[in-house]
Formats: structure tokens, C-alpha cells, sequence
């Protein structure tokens, strides 16, 4: 087992969003993270990552992905969800939509694990036969192993 596959249990992802506006479909990745025992207080998770969503100035990765992450005490460990759209996510701070929406929380004390996990997933975000392979896996399990796969590229 490695750091992503410990932190992104097949059940949180998604393969199917049905939102198609960036807060929606991160309101619809939160609700998989209600019961998840890494979670203490799911109602803080929330709002710091709607918060944080708030802030963000999303930036483009070859319109695959938006990236909503935040440090915060309502996790025990590293926390990590995956959605994907086949029709597509908008938000008006990008032009194309969006395909990939990954949540990442963290405790404050485990900084080195998640900035490595962020870098990793930014960086097969940028790999277009990575993100082409990424929105046609068919099922949770090979979509984590081809996200695994090119975090070690």
C-alpha cells in the first residue's frame, strides 16, 4: 500500500458526478466523507474546504481538474476523494470545463505527506495520456492504480 491508495479508499471515488458546477459537485464528493471515520467533525471539513473553494483562483490542467484542499483539525490523517464528470464540471474562473475533481484534507501535523500527494496528483494532471487514461478507466480500482502509476513517473 502507498500514501494514495491508504488515503483514497475506493469507496470516495467517484466515477459519475452528476453536478456539473464546481460547488455542487464538491457538495456531492462531501457527502461520501460524512460517515468516513478519518473524519472528526464533518460539518468543520466542510467548511473549511467551501472556504477554501471560495478563495481559489482554479487554474486549468489541461481542463481535466480542480483541486480542493485544505489543512485542517477535522481529519485524523490525510484524506482524499476523487469525482469525475463525462460531461463536465464549469466554474466561471475557467473557460473549458473541468473532468477531475480531487478533495485533499490533512492535519496540520502531516505536511510532508500531503504536499508529496498534491505534487503527484498536479503532476499526472498535467500528463494528457495520464488524464486521458484517468477519464476512461472503468471502475474505482483501475482508476487508483493508473492515478498510482503516474504518481511514480
Amino acid at each position: 500500500m502507498s500514501i494514495l491508495s491508504d488515503s483514497l479508499p475506493i469507496k470516495d471515488i467517484e466515477l459519475h458526478l452528476r453536478a456539473t458546477d464546481h460547488r455542487d459537485a464538491l457538495e456531492e464528493m462531501l457527502s461520501h466523507l460524512r460517515s468516513d471515520p478519518r473524519v472528526k467533525d464533518w460539518e468543520k471539513l466542510r467548511s473549511s474546504l467551501i472556504a477554501n473553494s471560495e478563495r481559489e483562483t482554479f487554474k486549468e490542467c489541461p481542463g481535466a481538474m480542480f483541486l480542493h484542499h485544505g489543512r485542517t483539525e477535522s481529519v485524523s490523517t490525510l484524506v482524499l476523494a476523487v469525482g469525475r464528470s463525462s460531461v463536465g464540471i464549469s466554474a466561471a474562473s475557467i473557460k473549458k470545463k473541468t473532468h477531475l475533481i480531487f478533495i485533499a484534507a490533512i492535519p496540520e501535523a502531516m505536511n510532508n505527506e500531503y504536499l508529496r500527494i498534491l505534487g503527484a496528483i498536479s503532476r499526472v494532471c498535467r500528463e494528457e495520456e495520464c488524464v486521458k487514461a484517468l477519464l476512461e478507466a472503468k471502475s474505482a480500482s483501475v482508476f487508483l492504480r493508473l492515478l498510482e502509476e503516474g504518481c511514480r513517473q
